[in-house]
């Protein structure tokens, strides 16, 4: 059964130029135990980007509560629907407002993951989506993408965003995702090797491993929050972070 914790903290660079926190997400838990979970950032320089994240996520859930309730297993499909449909909603709103659709700017990252195995993820702009099997190592799904200039990188409002979207369906099981906006990335990936840190992400995952029952656990997600405002993540960016955490193992405590 499915289990998740996640939060989201203020960057400090958001608090000195006092912006809000402009990342956005939904995890569920649907239907046949289904997971889906979507973040989205806003881009610090875009007026409209905690809107743009809002719409972004709020819609990519909307439109993929509604197809699994259709009892659809396309997931990579369906994945790239929910960006359309998200970007499309962007677009509307900024229509009607009259403000410049690159005014939202803001990454997506989403993933679905079935009770019986199957699932996908989708990328457009940096952040990580991390995955196991449910032994001690983790992978990224996506390297987290940079744009033409240093330090940019793409956004579901960009004229090229279907060109740069990333989707891949998962071929094993997986047990366990971690989905993060890029404020996270110094703690989570090593960029020499292009690799995932791993004791970073069992330290995280092992109270959510030994938790009972299923969905949210709100006292985990509580205490997420408080370690995504700690110095310890602090002292490493100065940027809004979000994480979300999700396993379907069940604890084994004879193992080793």
């Amino acid at each position: 059964m499915w289990r998740f914790a996640a939060a989201k903290a203020i960057g400090t660079s958001h608090i000195q130029a006092q912006l809000p926190c402009q990342d956005e997400f939904v995890c569920e838990l649907i239907e046949d135990q289904s997971l889906i979970a979507a973040l989205a950032d806003g881009a610090g320089s875009a007026a409209l980007a905690k809107r743009g994240a809002e719409l972004a996520v709020r819609t990519t859930i909307s439109h993929l509560k509604q197809a699994i309730a259709e009892k659809r297993t396309d997931f990579a499909c369906l994945l790239r629907e929910s960006a359309i449909a998200a970007r499309d909603a962007i677009s509307a709103e900024a229509n009607q407002e009259g403000a410049a659709l690159r005014s939202y700017a803001c990454t997506l990252l989403v993933a679905v993951l079935s009770q019986n195995g199957g699932g996908a993820a989708l990328q457009i702009g940096d952040g990580v989506i991390v995955v196991s099997d449910g032994g001690d190592e983790w992978s990224w799904v996506f390297w987290p993408q940079r744009g033409e200039y240093a330090n940019t990188t793409n956004f579901l409002t960009d004229d090229a965003a279907f060109e740069q979207m990333q989707v891949e369906a998962f071929s094993g099981v997986v047990t366990d995702i971690a989905v993060m906006s890029d404020g996270l990335e110094p703690l989570a990936v090593h960029y020499a090797s292009k690799s995932v840190h791993d004791p970073f992400f069992r330290g995280l995952f092992t109270p959510l491993v030994e938790s009972a029952g299923s969905a949210e656990i709100h006292d985990l997600s509580a205490a997420l929050e408080q370690f995504l405002s700690s110095e310890r993540v602090r002292s490493r960016t100065d940027d809004d972070v979000s994480l979300i955490l999700a396993t379907r193992r069940m604890n084994e405590p004879n193992k080793s």
